[in-house]
C-alpha cells in the first residue's frame, strides 16, 4: 500500500524515514530512496555556462563515507568544465569516481525547468545511484540508459540512515544563483524491502532554513 504524507518545511529536515513509519508493528528497511527535483531557470547564459548547479545525495546521514554528486552545466571533477552533467562518487573527502553525460551543452532556454529523479538503492550487495527520468528543453531526456549511474559493492544491509536534511543543505546553485528561480525538492519517496512505498509530497526550496 502507497502512503502519502505532507509535512511542514521545517519538520522535514529532522525525519527520517523510521519516524515516517513508526507507527508499523513490524521491523522495516529501507533498501531505495527517490528525491525528485525541479530547477527552474531565469535567463541562463551559455557563454558562462551559468547557472551551475551541485546537487549531494548520501545513503547515510553524513558524508563520512560513500556519497554522490550531480552537477549540471558543468562538470567540476577531476577538472572542471562547462555545460552538460556529470555524477561523482566520493568516500568521504576522496573523489572515486566521474561520469559525464552525453549531453555537453550548456543550458540555454529562458524559463526553462529542469526535472530529474536521484535514486539511491541496495540489491544483492552494491549501493547504486542514478539519476533517472530526466527532461529540459536544452537537454532533452536524460537519465534513461544508465550513463548517469554507480553501483559499488556494500555491506549496507539497508538504508534506514538516509536523511533528507542532508541533500537539502549540502545541494545548491554554486554559480550564477541570480539566475536561477527556484531549485526544489518536490517529493521523497522510499521504497521497503518488502516492496511498499512511502511518499512525503512538500515541495521544499534548498534555500530554506532547515536544520538536520
Amino acid at each position: 500500500m502507497k502512503i502519502s504524507l505532507s509535512f511542514h518545511h521545517a519538520a522535514l529536515a529532522a525525519v527520517g524515514i523510521l519516524s515516517l513509519v513508526a507507527s508499523s508493528a513490524r521491523a522495516i528497511e529501507i533498501v531505495a530512496v527517490e528525491e525528485y527535483w525541479e530547477l527552474s531557470l531565469g535567463e541562463p547564459d551559455a557563454a558562462s555556462s551559468s547557472p551551475q548547479v551541485s546537487m549531494v545525495m548520501s545513503p547515510t546521514g553524513n558524508l563520512d563515507g560513500k556519497f554522490f554528486v550531480f552537477t549540471l552545466n558543468c562538470h567540476t571533477a577531476p577538472e572542471w568544465a562547462a555545460g552538460g552533467m556529470q555524477v561523482q562518487l566520493w568516500d568521504g573527502e576522496d573523489l572515486a569516481a566521474s561520469h559525464e553525460s552525453s549531453h555537453t551543452e550548456p543550458l540555454n532556454n529562458s524559463n526553462e525547468v529542469v526535472s530529474w529523479v536521484q535514486r539511491t538503492s541496495l540489491s544483492n550487495g552494491q549501493l547504486a545511484f542514478e539519476v533517472v527520468n530526466g527532461h529540459s528543453t536544452t537537454w532533452g531526456d536524460f537519465g534513461s540508459d544508465g550513463e548517469l549511474r554507480f553501483a559499488v559493492d556494500s555491506d549496507m544491509t539497508n538504508l534506514n540512515g538516509y536523511r533528507p536534511a542532508v541533500s537539502l543543505e549540502q545541494s545548491g546553485v554554486s554559480f550564477a544563483g541570480n539566475r536561477v528561480k527556484s531549485l526544489t525538492l518536490q517529493k521523497l519517496r522510499w521504497i521497503d524491502s518488502t516492496g511498499q512505498a512511502y511518499e512525503l509530497t512538500a515541495p521544499i526550496d534548498v534555500d530554506a532554513d532547515l536544520d538536520p
